[in-house]
C-alpha cells in the first residue's frame, strides 16, 4: 500500500512536467502571435494617457512631451529622446531629466510601452529552442 501511494505522489509531482512537454512549438508561437497582435493595437489616447503624463504640443504629427516640461523648452538630442510610434506616426519626447514627479527612468518606460518598442517577447519552448514572434 506504502508503494503504491509513493508512487502515485511521484506522478502527481511530475504530472505538469509530463503535461508541459506535450505542448508543441507551434501552440506556443499561436499563442504568442495572439498577444504581439493585441500589442500592436492602437489604442486611443484616453487608454494609454490615462496617468496624464503626456500633453500634446503639435497635430501633425501628433507630438507629446510631459506635463511639467516648458512648452518652449528644448527638445534637442542632447535635451532628451524621441520615441516614435510607427503605427500612426505620433512622437512622445522624453528629457534627460526628471519632470515634475516622474523620473527619466519612469518617462522612458511609459514612452516605450506607449509606441509599442521593446515589447518583444522571449519564449523557450524546448532546451535550445527559443521563439521570437
Amino acid at each position: 500500500m506504502k508503494t503504491t501511494g509513493l508512487f502515485a505522489l511521484c506522478f502527481l509531482a511530475f504530472l505538469p512536467f509530463m503535461l508541459a512537454s506535450c505542448v508543441t512549438s507551434v501552440d506556443l508561437v499561436e499563442v504568442i502571435q495572439g498577444a504581439s497582435d493585441r500589442d500592436r493595437k492602437l489604442l486611443p489616447e484616453t487608454e494609454w494617457n490615462k496617468l496624464g503624463i503626456w500633453q500634446r504640443v503639435a497635430e501633425q504629427p501628433a507630438t507629446y512631451i510631459p506635463h511639467g516640461y516648458g512648452v518652449s523648452a528644448p527638445r534637442g538630442e542632447s535635451d532628451g529622446k524621441w520615441f516614435v510610434d510607427k503605427r500612426d506616426g505620433k512622437r512622445l519626447f522624453v528629457p534627460n531629466s526628471e519632470v515634475g514627479e516622474f523620473s527619466n527612468g519612469v518617462l522612458v518606460g511609459e514612452a516605450t510601452k506607449i509606441v509599442g518598442q521593446g515589447s518583444r517577447q522571449y519564449l523557450y519552448t524546448r532546451p535550445g529552442i527559443m521563439v521570437v514572434p
